[in-house]
């Protein structure tokens, strides 16, 4: 077995397919720098995939999407004048953060082109390290889940209490620390 728990474990070998199999095809991330134009066409706006399509693995775009609509509701409240420049920047603010996500993600993988310099590499193996001590600690499963479902910046992925934790998580099983979370599931379970 080379799932982290044996509950994944039992509800795949349960699990019976919805519908007939389907290929997964996804060319690329795609992002429009449309703030970093001179002009824009008047009356005309783009959002979502226009700005920026994401790897749908990920699942950020409906959540970038929903973002730029309230901050296309509120340029809109201050007024039509220079909306697309407004507007433009603003949205590029929201993509940043998704994007790095996306892309420092995809370029984990060796067949994927583009440069890798060192901090995105050491960014991919501290994340790398994370996964794996989050497999025992809720906590660290809980913080990267934030980042990823755009909750909370990744900067709080590389904060003293959270990077001590993946440091022990990452010495011998043994002289790991267990979640508060866990602890308590394995104390119940013994008690039943």
């Amino acid at each position: 077995m080379t799932l982290p728990t044996m509950e994944i474990h039992d509800v795949v070998a349960r699990a019976e397919p919805l519908g007939e199999f389907r290929r997964y095809r996804y060319a690329s991330s795609l992002r429009r720098r449309y703030e970093k134009l001179a002009r824009f066409p008047e009356h005309y706006l783009v959002f979502g995939d226009a700005i920026c399509s994401f790897n749908p693995v990920y699942g950020q775009g409906v959540t970038v999407a929903a973002e730029e609509a309230l901050t296309l509701q509120q340029c809109l409240r201050a007024g039509s004048n220079d909306l697309a420049r407004r507007f433009f920047r603003a949205a590029a603010k929201i993509v940043d953060i998704p994007w790095e996500i996306a892309v420092g993600n995809d370029l984990r993988h060796p067949d994927v082109k583009g440069a890798r310099p060192p901090m995105l590499r050491f960014i991919n193996w501290y994340i790398g390290k994370l996964h794996l001590a989050a497999t025992r600690d809720s906590t660290l499963a809980t913080a990267f889940l934030k980042v990823v479902n755009l909750t909370m910046p990744p900067s709080t992925l590389l904060s003293p209490v959270i990077a001590r934790r993946v440091w022990q998580g990452n010495r011998k099983p043994g002289l790991s620390v267990p979640s508060p979370a866990i602890e308590a599931a394995s104390r119940n379970s013994a008690s039943s």
